[in-house]
């Protein structure tokens, strides 16, 4: 994208020329709204989850995998009854996406307009290729994907750095379990209770994350401002949470530290507003999108195993303390906040 600053407000109008709107703004502002709800709302179910499981496991276990089998199958039937269609015919000139060439200059061209001939969408609706032909087609669009995984010019290669960067961090939490059993000597009934106001904590925030940015933050600040500073705080309190978990020395630093760290959980929903409403002209959304599940896939089969290994070493070693690994990841969350005011630099700079 030539200019983000234009980016921000332009988009197709009926003669196809580019106009300014504030609806645009408002859209993007919506989707992150939608992340924030959808993320807080996961975590709500996840905390009820983990409150079942602790009062059946002993007792209840066929009860209990009976409930998982009916959540999966309840799941499984929802996700059957999402249209295989989006209407995309139905969209209309003045909801269109932000026009993401010929931008320099905020001059229109005949070639800015976007054709939504229905008839067209009809019949590509009704294509159904062979289940072979799409995974052969899905799996070298995979293989492309991944091989050009980080040849993005900025602020999508910055982006997507933040989300393996971000990825590989917080994958320190396979650490925590028994890190927090043998530091403060808890039975794991005890580690599993405490661990749960993680996730508690973080949907209550992620809830009140729309009404704050409505409130607090949309008066003051466009909607891309408002996610890069909001990734920035993220990872700050990140790395902040991580510092003060490597020196819990007792319950009440480590509680303080969790609730620290579980604060800075706006950074996902954030960052992927604004990784897609900044992508470059030769780039979708849906590449977008594959891009950070193959970073989040990748940092999850490496980081996960590197941190096990290193919190082994330390135990091995005897004298060194059991927080270098939090450490370590708080210096990880320092690079990204470090990353993510670069964002924020090339942002005002592009204005």
């Amino acid at each position: 994208m030539a200019n983000l600053a234009s980016s921000e407000d332009l988009y197709v109008q009926p003669d196809g020329s580019l106009w300014w709107h504030r609806h645009v703004q408002s859209a993007h502002s919506l989707r992150t709204k939608i992340y924030n709800y959808t993320s807080g709302m996961y975590l709500l179910a996840d905390v009820a989850g983990a409150a079942i499981n602790s009062l059946l496991l002993s007792d209840h276990v066929y009860l209990l995998n009976a409930i998982s089998v009916s959540c999966f199958a309840v799941t499984a039937w929802i996700a059957m009854l999402i249209p295989e269609e989006c209407a995309r015919e139905s969209i209309t000139t003045e909801e269109a996406i932000p026009i993401v060439d010929s931008v320099d200059g905020f001059e229109s061209s005949p070639t800015t307009s976007i054709s939504l001939d229905r008839p067209v969408f009809a019949q590509q609706a009704k294509r159904r290729p062979h289940i072979i032909s799409t995974l052969l087609n899905s799996w070298r669009a995979s293989y492309h994907t991944l091989s050009t995984l980080f040849r993005a010019p900025n602020p999508t290669f910055t982006v997507l750095l933040l989300f393996a960067v971000n990825g590989f961090a917080n994958n320190i939490q396979v650490l925590l379990f028994q890190y927090t059993s043998l530091v403060l000597s808890w039975p794991l009934a005890t580690v599993n209770s405490a661990l749960a106001l993680k996730a508690l904590v973080s949907a209550i925030m992620l809830l009140a994350l729309p009404t704050f940015r409505k409130l607090i933050l949309e008066p003051r600040l466009s909607t891309t401002s408002i996610d890069l500073l909001i990734t920035q705080i993220s990872l700050l309190l990140n790395a902040l949470g991580m510092i003060g978990l490597g020196f819990s020395v007792s319950a009440i630093l480590f509680i303080i530290s969790l609730c620290v760290y579980t604060s800075g959980v706006g950074l996902g929903d954030s960052l992927t507003a604004y990784g897609t409403l900044t992508l470059p002209q030769h780039e979708t959304v849906a590449d977008f999108y594959v891009k950070t599940g193959l970073i989040q896939t990748i940092t999850g089969l490496t980081a996960a195993p590197l941190w096990s290994l290193l919190f082994g070493l330390v135990i091995d070693a005897r004298v060194l303390p059991l927080g270098i690994p939090f450490w370590l990841c708080a210096t990880l969350y320092g690079c990204g906040v470090v990353g993510a005011g670069a964002l924020r630099r090339w942002h005002v700079n592009t204005r």
